[in-house]
Formats: C-alpha cells, structure tokens, sequence
C-alpha cells in the first residue's frame, strides 16, 4: 500500500516533479484524520513487496536531497524504494516512513503512485491495456468507513471515487504524463484482483502498446552484464510479480547450474533480460519480466539472440507458461513442450492420510522406529559433511543407473548442489538436514516460489536407510505448511521414469506444463 500518511494543508500535495506533469492542487481523497491513524499503509509484509512505491530519477534525487539514503534505491535511474524493518512491529516500513510519528519525511515531494492512493494505475487481467482502479486495500475505501454507495461509485463528502478517479485519469492522458510513464514504465504496477477498475486510460495504453516496427528493434540496444547478487533483489522483485506457480520463475534453480552457464542480464524499457550463454550460444533461461505486453521485448529478446548467435537454432526462450502460449502463438512464434512441475496439496503431504498414502506412511514409521536421530536446519558449517553424503548418494545411483542420460544428468548436477551447499543463504535457500549416529545422513533445500508456493529444489539421502526419504520429504512439507504454503512444487522429472514413478506416487493434484518459445522464421515477426 503506497499511500502518504501525511496530508499538510498547506502544501500542494499532488504537486509533481520536473519529470512529471505540474498537476497543481489535488485534495487528498481520504481524510488526513484516518491516514494518520492508519496502519496499512507505507507498512509491508515482505521485504521485496511489489507494491513499494516507484520514484523516477528525478523523485529519487528529490528524496535523498531529503535526507533519503541513497542505498534506499537499487537503481538511481528509477526503481522501487528499499523497505527497512519495522523498529515498531511486525514486517516492513518505506524507507522515507516515520513509524513513530506515522509521517513522511518526503511527503511534499512523494511519488505519483504515493500522490494518487487509494487510485493506481496497473495493467488490467489480460495486460492488454492500462488502467486505473481503487484499491481496497486502503481500510477507509475497502471497509466503506466515511463512505455511502451511491450510484457508481462509494461517495466521501461530495465527490463519488469515480469522479475523483477521472480527475487523475484525466491528468494522466495529458502528454506530458503519458511521456512520464513511457520514461518510466514500471510505474503502471500488474493486475491486483483487490483493485476495482474505474476507467481506461486509452492514450497511455496506445503510448506503451505500440506495435513494434524492425527499424526501432536495435538488437545491440541490450548491452549484456554478469549477474551478481547485488542483482538479485531486482529480478526476485520483477519474478514476485509473476502469476504462475512454475517453479523456474526464481532465479534459484538457473544460477545454481553457473558451473555449465553463464548469467547474464539487461534491462530495456522496464523490462528485465535474463541470459544463459555457453559453448553453442546464448539463451533465455526465462521470458523478459516486466509489466505490460511483451510483443516488443520479446521482438528484441529474439533479435538480440539472433545477432549474437549469428542465426543459431539455440535461440530461445525457456520455461513459457501454459496461459501465455495462445497470445505468443498470435505473434508467429512456435513451441515445443518442457518437462511438466508436479504440485501437491502441501496439508496432504504432511498428514499422509488415507490408503494411497499408506506405503509413505509405513516407510515414515520405519525410519522413526529404527533410528536415533536430529532433524534440523542446515547450517553452513554442514558444507564438508553434506559433500560426502553427496559423493557417497552418487555412487549408490551409480551402482544402480543404467540410463546413459541420467548417468550424464548424475556427472553435471554434481556442481549445482556444490552451489546449493556454499550459496544457500546468498539465494535465499531454506535448507534441513537428518543426522544419526552414523553421522549426516540426508538433506534438502527449497524455496517460496510465492507465499503460498513452495518449492523443494534438490533431496538426497543414504539410500541404504529404509524410510529415510519419505521422512525427510514429510518434515520438509511440514515445515513449508507451517510457513504458509498450501501447495507444493517438486519441479520436473527430468524425463526419467523412476523420477516419474516416484513423483506420481505421492499423487500431484496437477502436472503444470510449460514450453520453449523458438522462431524458425524470424523475417516473418521482426
């Protein structure tokens, strides 16, 4: 929620920037008494929420000339404000919030999306065009405090929200706003259910949605950079707007295999570029994030892979869900399926009841009855004793594999879980370990793909221990629950059918198909 909680009479509130359209004196919609006694907004559940508010450059330097900590923003060209811990409860605070005193300390020259709360402008469902809504998030406009129905719209005083709102939807057609947003295109945020859309905004939809043209689709306007962490936070955001419960769409599971490819990123028109290059040429591990349709990015994605690759058939793009397949379609490209993510109801995994839960049980059961053992949190002094444990897995599968594929799969995933193991805290890894008398004898590790998705990248065991893996994975999904997660994502089977076997033996509630994106006719889109 990104609304100011301080209202000064006497100052212009909705007064802009040079960057940004002069709008003059726009009365605050909701009531000063209410914002300063609200404890919604400028407060935040998690550290990368999406809805932190965006300044531009120039609202950046406006806020720091404030005395805002320059490290408050990732990116001095314009980015989301950094929260802090709340030093007065639970979650997050802005950086430029007082929660002591609920005041702004650049509230005279706040961002627009700040200006304009409870209103904000986002994407509508099918990111077709731009809009305007109200969001219910806001206590006073979502509960109807002060407010009566009337007609169209809630009603404060004399003025309807809707009236209200085509005041700022007016402001924000004017040229100078829709060349603000076309500088800045992370300010329309995506799709939220809980915001009710008022009205179009048909100019600024045209402004951003322009059909792309080959001469504006400069391939070398993507100037590539290694990813580091100090990247993360940029891409954990851009991926934490993303609706789909793919397990790819986290940075995790591409960067834990740095020892076959190189990362590299970009950013173009508030989009994010993700690239992996190795020995045949360079690829797109994930669509380009950003808000808006992804016609033009995609354009450049392709053009860009193409001159670099010099026309190579390794140009594509990885890991497109299901719901965007039609609209990519449209656009000429063509598509071949990847291995299917199995999800499961996460309470089902932990209680395990029933009848075609009664083999995991019995295993559970075994494995508590036959052995004295901890189970706990991974800690980085576990490094050397879970390499062992590692080596010695590998030689059991070893002993037991005779598919040529999964031998190869076997040699390389050797180094992603080196990466696993030394990188967990940097990529944010929850990691669990099982040890008995003989010492460490399984681990895992996984991560929140969303709050309520939870994902278990890598499990290995002795495989000598009868109901050890069924523990470990029971625990793991009782943990995961406890934290929030209603389903859990065990990712792909990599096409192997013991791993197929397996999966479908603790019965998915679906399999969540996803594809790679490719052109055989690039004359025909770009």
């Amino acid at each position: 929620m990104m609304a100011a909680v301080e209202h000064n009479p006497t100052a212009h509130p909705a007064s802009m920037r040079s960057d940004l359209i002069q709008i003059g004196s726009l009365p605050q919609h909701v009531p000063s008494r209410v914002c300063l006694t609200c404890d919604v907004c400028c407060r935040f559940p998690e550290a990368d929420s999406f809805l932190r508010p965006y300044f531009t450059a120039q609202e950046i330097a406006e806020a720091i000339s404030r005395g805002i900590n320059p490290d408050a923003f990732p990116d001095a060209h314009g980015s989301q404000i950094r929260v802090v811990p709340n030093p007065m409860g639970e979650g997050y605070v802005c950086s430029a919030f007082d929660p002591a005193t609920s005041h702004c300390r650049v509230y005279e020259k706040r961002p627009l999306d700040c200006q304009i709360y409870p209103l904000a402008v986002m994407w509508s469902a099918d990111h077709r065009q731009a809009v305007l809504g109200w969001d219910t998030k806001c206590p006073f406009i979502g509960t109807g405090s002060g407010f009566e129905v009337r007609g169209s719209g809630l009603k404060a005083g004399t003025e309807t929200i809707d009236q209200y709102g085509a005041k700022i939807a007016a402001l924000i057609e004017r040229d100078e706003m829709v060349e603000t947003f076309e500088r800045n295109p992370r300010l329309i945020g995506c799709y939220q259910e809980d915001v009710v859309v008022i009205q179009s905004l048909p100019r600024l939809t045209e402004r951003l949605c322009k059909q792309p043209r080959t001469s504006n689709l400069e391939p070398r306007t993507l100037t590539l950079r290694p990813i580091t962490p100090k990247d993360y936070p940029r891409f954990q955001h851009a991926l934490a707007a993303v609706d789909t419960p793919l397990a790819a769409y986290a940075l995790t599971p591409h960067l834990i295999w740095g020892h076959l490819f190189s990362y590299y990123w970009s950013e173009c028109d508030g989009h994010l570029y993700l690239f992996a290059k190795y020995t045949d040429g360079l690829f797109m591990p994930l669509p380009p994030l950003g808000p808006g349709p992804l016609k033009e990015p995609l354009a450049r994605a392709f053009a860009f892979m193409r001159d670099h690759n010099q026309g190579s058939a390794v140009s594509r793009i990885e890991n497109v869900p299901e719901e965007w397949k039609a609209e990519w379609e449209a656009c000429g490209y063509s598509f071949r399926p990847k291995d299917a993510d199995y999800v499961y109801d996460a309470r089902a995994l932990v209680e395990l009841r029933g009848d075609r839960y009664k083999s995991q049980r019995a295993a559970c059961n075994r494995f508590i009855r036959a052995h004295r053992f901890r189970y706990e949190p991974y800690d980085e002094r576990y490094q050397v004793p879970c390499l062992d444990l590692y080596r010695k897995w590998a030689m059991q599968k070893e002993a037991r594999e005779t598919d040529s594929v999964a031998q190869m799969m076997l040699e390389d995933s050797a180094g992603a879980h080196h990466a696993v193991l030394t990188m967990a805290s940097k990529l944010g890894l929850i990691g669990r370990v099982v040890w008995t008398d003989d010492g460490l004898v399984a681990y895992t590790f996984g991560y929140f793909r969303t709050p309520s998705v939870f994902c278990v990248l890598v499990e290995i065991v002795d495989r000598s221990i009868a109901g050890l893996a069924a523990y470990l994975f029971r625990e793991f999904c009782r943990d995961a629950s406890e934290q929030g997660a209603i389903v859990i994502n065990t990712l792909d089977d990599s096409g192997l059918e013991a791993l197929r076997r397996s999966k479908q033996n603790y019965h998915p509630l679906r399999m969540i198909q996803n594809y790679i994106a490719s052109t055989s006719s690039p004359a025909g889109i770009f």
